[in-house]
């Protein structure tokens, strides 16, 4: 499956910065089928390699990151679909004519009660406004949560039409003290999956979610994160055999925050973040954070030999955190980088070991079979917060100080650059993508298309 051609985002672009608006005013308006085909005149279809046409499954998805990734390691690779996309955006402004941006993906079943007519307004205009975006040509939809805000009466319209919603849900790395936490929020805060069937990554977030209410137990799978199919690809290529990485032993960290993992929910207002529990306010890693990127820069400076490369989603964040510790008159280490975008799998993969923290990049690193070696001090190694540590067990050598982190990341990048990277993965890490990902076999991909094209046959046949 391709991405998008350049025409296809000036395109996109053109639409959400113009059409967007006029879509609000239109659906404000109640005029359901000129804002169905506006929204059809948007669709574009992805090319992909060996789509069986006369039979293939159209299949519409909703972009966001992670999840479009999903779609092209499963459904992108198999000829039974053909993949229209959506910008999500265009569910938004439709949206916005109905209900304020108080009403979140966090507080929809919370909201004011004043608001549920809205949403049976809402619900109404898309089951008029659907067959001008179909044209009875879409036959799925699928979509990277069960909660987005402004797809939930979407879904329901879609349901009415007997055309199948599917969520495959990328949220899954939850801790175990999180697992409460989020089991209060998807009951008390979020609406029941309104629904075909909903896909997880691990039996986590599928218990999770049947205890809470969010599905019922015949109506959820774990399928795993489809996604990591291309790194076992990668790695079983190798045969077997030894592979070796660059001229330096490489030290990669991925730069987390002090709320990576912590017990909060997001807001869609600006600056809005929400506490549940005031005991749950103190959670984070201030700490640490702090004492991990230092440890980056006392690494380089004292193994010179060593490169030392910082994966952040900001650099000048990342260089404040540094500079607290050293500093405004910082100076880099020659052997220290810190790399804001491109491919986090070139990263891991030319890595000799990575550090990280309660990220999916761990896992990366384990499917890539990248020695990991995880911080266990301060905040995450106290009682009232190492409940919200993603543990690996014995899939990653634990540090349990900054100097020891130093000397455990200097000691791995040496002797696996000098021996070389398995590329045969060992139980301790087999069972930990199993338990966190789901998939420790690479065939997530096969799970997820073999599951959405059985729904839309099953709809079919019972149409018939």
């Amino acid at each position: 499956m391709s991405t998008p051609t350049y025409a296809q985002r000036i395109k996109r672009k053109v639409g959400t910065t113009i059409l967007g608006p006029i879509l609000t005013r239109l659906a404000a308006e109640g005029r359901a089928p000129l804002v169905g085909k506006l929204i059809r005149s948007q669709l574009v279809t992805l090319k992909q390699p060996q789509v069986h046409e006369s039979q293939a499954i159209s299949t519409l998805i909703l972009p966001k990151p992670g999840f479009s990734e999903d779609i092209q390691a499963s459904l992108g690779r198999d000829g039974r679909f053909r993949i229209v996309s959506l910008d999500r955006t265009y569910t938004k402004f439709v949206y916005r004519a109905f209900l304020p941006k108080t009403v979140d993906d966090n507080n929809y079943r919370s909201a004011p009660p004043e608001t549920a007519d809205k949403k049976l307004q809402l619900r109404d205009f898309w089951q008029a406004a659907w067959p001008h975006v179909s044209r009875g040509q879409i036959d799925v939809l699928l979509t990277g949560n069960f909660s987005y805000h402004a797809e939930q009466e979407l879904t329901a319209a879609l349901e009415v039409h007997g055309t199948p919603v599917v969520a495959l849900h990328k949220e899954c790395l939850k801790s175990p003290a999180l697992e409460t936490f989020y089991e209060h929020v998807y009951r008390e805060r979020k609406i029941p999956f309104q629904g075909s069937f909903i896909s997880t990554y691990n039996e986590i977030e599928r218990d999770i979610q049947v205890r809470a209410g969010t599905v019922s137990p015949d109506r959820v799978v774990v399928s795993g994160m489809a996604r990591l199919d291309k790194i076992h690809h990668w790695r079983e290529k190798f045969g077997g055999t030894i592979r070796r990485t660059g001229e330096r032993p490489t030290v990669l960290f991925m730069s987390f925050n002090a709320r990576t993992g912590a017990p909060l929910i997001s807001r869609k207002l600006p600056g809005r973040r929400e506490i549940l529990d005031e005991a749950q306010e103190a959670v984070g890693w201030d700490r640490l954070v702090v004492e991990c990127h230092a440890a980056m820069v006392d690494l380089a400076r004292q193994e010179p030999d060593i490169d030392v490369v910082i994966k952040a989603k900001d650099h000048a964040r990342a260089l404040a955190v540094i500079e607290e510790s050293f500093g405004h008159d910082f100076k880099t280490p020659a052997n220290l980088k810190i790399i804001c975008g491109g491919d986090p799998f070139s990263l891991i993969t030319q890595a000799d070991v990575l550090c990280g923290f309660n990220s999916t990049s761990l896992f990366e690193a384990l499917a890539a079979n990248v020695p990991i070696v995880s911080p266990h001090f301060v905040e995450a190694a106290a009682e009232d917060t190492k409940g919200y540590v993603i543990d690996l067990g014995d899939a990653a050598e634990r540090a349990h100080s900054r100097q020891e982190l130093i000397a455990r990341l200097a000691a791995r990048a040496r002797s696996t650059h000098a021996s070389g990277h398995a590329t045969t993965l060992a139980d301790a890490q087999l069972r930990a993508l199993d338990h966190w990902l789901g998939n420790a076999d690479g065939k997530a991909g096969e799970r997820v298309a073999s599951l959405v094209s059985e729904i839309v046959r099953s709809e079919q046949r019972a149409a018939a």
